[in-house]
């Protein structure tokens, strides 16, 4: 199952919303998709959705999806990786009126440049990331908590 996540952001996500149904009406996509759409305008017709969902809801999307294609929202993308989920990162852009900075832009090169996540920052380019994930050479995120530990134990010469 792929689990869509646009964020709880008043600005629609409708782009993402509308490559997937696309995706998934034209028969590219195959496996169920089950997308959380918030403020957008766009209602899929050959995807399952919601507009929001309550955590448990949104907590079991997350466990049994294969592949989380999701906004660039750092709570999301963490969320997936922490999980364990292959990522797909679709950032939101201030110019389509999809958020108020290119923050999340910033957010999904870093993660994709430690080759965690797939950033598709051009929506042509969903398809192609979805249908080649399995060989995107993905690597388990490293958070780093346990280095600065061992740094403070060091410190205070635990």
């Amino acid at each position: 199952m792929i689990f869509v996540i646009t964020g709880s952001q008043k600005f629609p996500f409708d782009r993402l919303i509308r490559e997937m149904d696309r995706l998934k009406g034209e028969g590219i996509i195959q496996d169920e998709v089950v997308a959380q759409i918030g403020a957008a305008t766009y209602e899929p017709k050959h995807v399952k959705w919601q507009r929001f969902m309550d955590k448990s809801d949104f907590d079991k999307a997350i466990g049994d999806c294969d592949l989380l294609v999701t906004h660039a929202g750092e709570g999301s993308i963490m969320t997936g990786l922490l999980k364990g989920k292959k990522v797909i990162a679709v950032p939101r852009y201030a110019a389509f009126g999809e958020h108020v900075s290119d923050h999340q832009l910033e957010i999904a090169r870093a993660l994709a440049k430690q080759r965690c996540i797939v950033n598709v920052e051009d929506i042509g380019g969903l398809e192609r990331a979805i249908l080649t994930i399995d060989s995107a050479g993905l690597v388990p995120y490293q958070s780093g908590n346990d280095s600065i530990i061992q740094l403070l134990r060091d410190f205070i010469g635990d």
